[in-house]
């Protein structure tokens, strides 16, 4: 099923949703937030229209993620009464900012029933408003600050990016991230167990471990909720292996996203906004300000390199290649 049937099944399962109903629409008295801004009732009232008709059919009336067509879904779609959002623009952990939640709107999320929603932008700030009516948090606490992207140091000098990026990747500590841990190694063994050497000054034996599998993480979106809305079992997520899964917030070199076409540039910067901001609700860290600039957007660059290769016959090969290397 191709993502655009997809999409008009989850309309239609919306409209039946909406169409059935006879409810009277809610009122709404002001909502002031902790930043001091007040959210109008007009807004909100425009913000619910919105959301009834294109949100609530998978996240649900409560907004707690087990709308009727969501059910069942994986992933589960987001449940917006615990104030978590895996791409907010900001740490891991804090609340999202305006403009992250609209980019994800605007954008989509691949590999989920999440499409992009061509709204009139007033209706995309109003439902972004009304999404805080969900979780107290946004009464209590500040949104983040926005993580900003730096200026690419390493512009012009892509492949020093990439071997910096490779290490960057494949080793923990010393402003490195071992991304790998998590995620799965690109490399043979034995070129691994030389670079670890290298960054430990010992011998690393991985004759008897596999790397390239990755690890199961604990999450913090809920698959089964309680009368209250309150979460009764969580979601187990799979750090994806960037040759062969589609990344949620990255396209595909050439497409044209948000009205412009997608470039390496645009990708890399993409790559890097995730890298730094990490991803909330999962068990991918905040990387900004934990590694060096460098670093992070070096590893932008050798994750870029990887992602070009998805899904091609020099990925399987590849592939082939790592599962069958010993430490010779």
């Amino acid at each position: 099923m191709t993502s655009r049937v997809l999409s008009a099944l989850l309309l239609l399962v919306s409209l039946a949703f909406t169409g059935c109903r006879s409810k009277s629409a809610p009122t709404f008295e002001p909502l002031k937030l902790a930043d001091g801004r007040v959210l109008s009732a007009q807004t909100l009232a425009r913000g619910h229209s919105v959301y009834a008709y294109y949100c609530a059919s998978c996240h649900g009336e409560q907004g707690d993620g087990q709308g009727p067509a969501g059910r069942g879904m994986r992933p589960v779609p987001r449940s917006f009464r615990q104030g978590l959002f895996k791409f907010g623009g900001v740490s891991v952990g804090e609340l999202p900012t305006d403009e992250a939640l609209k980019r994800t709107l605007r954008r989509g999320l691949h590999g989920t029933p999440m499409f992009a929603w061509d709204v009139p932008d007033a209706d995309l700030d109003a439902v972004v408003q009304y999404l805080k009516t969900f979780s107290p948090r946004w009464k209590e606490e500040v949104p983040g600050k926005p993580l900003e992207v730096s200026a690419d140091p390493w512009r012009g000098r892509d492949a020093e990016a990439i071997e910096r990026g490779r290490v960057a990747y494949h080793v923990s500590g010393a402003g490195n991230a071992g991304c790998s841990s998590c995620h799965v190694a690109y490399l043979p063994r034995a070129e691994l167990a030389a670079l670890m050497k290298k960054a430990f000054g010992r011998d690393v034996d991985l004759s008897k471990v596999d790397p390239y599998t990755a690890q199961v993480r604990e999450s913090d979106h809920p698959v089964e909720v309680d009368t209250k809305g309150e979460p009764t079992r969580t979601q187990k997520v799979l750090p994806p292996d960037f040759l062969f899964q589609p990344l949620r917030t990255i396209w595909a070199v050439g497409d044209t996203v948000e009205g412009a076409p997608y470039t390496p540039e645009r990708q890399r910067e993409d790559l890097y906004r995730v890298i730094a901001a990490g991803v909330g609700g999962a068990a991918m860290p905040t990387w900004k300000g934990a590694i060096p600039e460098e670093n992070l957007w070096a590893l932008a660059y050798y994750v870029q390199t990887l992602v070009m290769l998805r899904d091609t016959d020099e990925a399987e090969a590849l592939r082939a290649r790592l599962r069958g290397s010993t430490m010779k």
